[in-house]
């Protein structure tokens, strides 16, 4: 049977007023093909809808747009967040890049979407600078959705060798484990992904495609 996937990603491209961030772009088009590859209907979907900001540094070059075109044609034209809803769809799934960590951290809309994905029992991934959007989802029993759980992200050894680190706002892993979860790294720049269940993360753009593959996964365990 094919799935509806949910995928959604941010609007925020710039620091200090300049163009620098936004979507990872692997992060987004590794995924997005996994996707397509099994025949799922994808939407993509951001903040304040319209076209989305891609990291100027993952930009595809000229030899790879040909392979790529989809993706960039899906991210010029996401759908706007509030214009979606978790009955439609049979997962979510958020890539990385710096921009979450700006927007869909703090996005109510998102909080929200998220935690009816997972009390209607269906499952919720991020890659990289994606699980920005997992921190504090608050759900129906009061306790948030990363307490307890198993997760990764990116990770205090990867942020110490990252350029644009001193511009966050804060630490993705030491986020996540003062909200209580269970925060599993490996070396910089590894392949790794964490399945706790239904909640997938995945720890850097290395890891966008077995973090997508192990979301398949939860999918087809539903």
């Amino acid at each position: 049977m094919a799935r509806t996937i949910l995928m959604v990603v941010t609007n925020h491209g710039d620091i200090g007023g300049k163009p620098t961030t936004g979507i990872w772009f692997t992060e987004f088009s590794e995924p997005f093909e996994a996707f397509r590859k099994v025949g799922a209907e994808i939407t993509v979907a951001s903040p304040k809808g319209g076209p989305a900001p891609v990291d100027p540094r993952s930009y595809p070059s000229k030899e790879q747009i040909a392979a790529v075109r989809d993706a960039l044609a899906a991210l010029n034209a996401t759908v706007h967040l509030s214009a979606t809803q978790s009955a439609d769809f049979d997962g979510i799934f958020f890539p990385g890049g710096h921009g979450p960590m700006f927007d869909l951290a703090t996005d109510p809309a998102a909080k929200s979407l998220i935690a009816a994905f997972w009390e209607a029992g269906k499952p919720v991934a991020a890659v990289c600078h994606g699980p920005a959007a997992l921190l504090d989802v608050k759900l129906s029993d009061g306790a948030t959705l990363l307490k307890g759980r198993r997760v990764t992200g990116f990770t205090k050894g990867e942020d110490a060798a990252d350029p644009l680190f001193s511009h966050m706002p804060f630490s993705l892993q030491a986020r996540m484990e003062a909200e209580g979860a269970a925060f599993v790294e490996q070396p910089p720049g590894s392949v790794h992904a964490e399945a706790d269940g239904r909640l997938v993360t995945g720890q850097n753009p290395a890891s966008a495609e077995v973090t997508a593959q192990a979301f398949l996964a939860a999918l087809a365990g539903r």
